[in-house]
């Protein structure tokens, strides 16, 4: 009798896996499927046969396969980027931020929300990314300019200089999950300042008071570093 796997509580209820990881699992099978039924039309055709079943697998695997891998792994790569492993992977600078965020000693908002589970996955996307189609897709477009410091192995990659927010950090990426809740409206200050907290600069579009303007720091600054950026990431 075979033993089961036992459950961790970490993670007590993962099946078989997300829909990205089938998404993932299938491009990988449908990209050897192609692969495989390329290789075989290449034998048939130096052969001069060519029965209507080769045909029909020339158009599966030139066409309507790489158009169903093209979907499936187009899904696969903007879902999976999402993760927190996907951040720490591409960005060696991501190290401190991510090993900081899931330490349970460290006391910085990152840490706070992750180890008291405020969000339950895609913790970095969740607090970098604006809601919305044009927030994931303006996310993603600032992924590209983050693999080109990668790459070219700038400061803020080598982690030897500060990463920053590229502009002030929104209310708006905290509100939603917090305003409205009683822990956040029985505390006055909220409720005194909250006409500060939802009009903006018109010149900067910088909140008039941010929410790290008393909640902080966001993330563990590097050695040298008195604090960390406000809203650096």
């Amino acid at each position: 009798m075979g033993t089961s796997q036992p459950l961790s509580l970490e993670h007590p209820f993962e099946g078989t896996g997300s829909f990205v990881d089938w998404a993932e699992w299938t491009t990988a099978v449908i990209a050897l499927l192609i692969l495989a039924i390329v290789l075989m039309t290449l034998f048939f055709g130096r052969r001069r046969i060519a029965p209507p079943q080769v045909q029909f697998l020339r158009f599966v695997g030139l066409c309507a396969l790489p158009i169903f891998m093209l979907v499936v792994g187009t899904f696969a790569n903007f879902e999976g980027s999402k993760r927190v492993s996907f951040c720490q992977s591409c960005h060696t600078a991501m190290d401190l931020y991510v090993n900081d965020m899931r330490d349970p000693e460290s006391k910085t908002l990152a840490a706070v929300h992750f180890k008291n589970r405020y969000i339950q996955e895609e913790q970095c996307y969740h607090c970098h990314a604006d809601y919305g189609v044009h927030g994931a897709i303006g996310a993603k477009a600032k992924g590209l300019s983050h693999l080109y410091h990668w790459v070219t192995n700038s400061p803020t990659a080598q982690g030897i200089k500060q990463i920053k927010h590229y502009g002030p950090y929104k209310n708006e990426l905290c509100l939603p999950c917090h305003a409205g809740s009683q822990a956040f409206l029985k505390i006055e200050e909220h409720l005194d300042f909250q006409e500060d907290m939802l009009t903006k600069d018109p010149d900067t579009g910088a909140p008039g008071m941010s929410c790290l303007d008393c909640h902080g720091p966001a993330h563990k600054p590097l050695k040298g570093e008195a604090t960390a950026q406000k809203g650096s990431s």
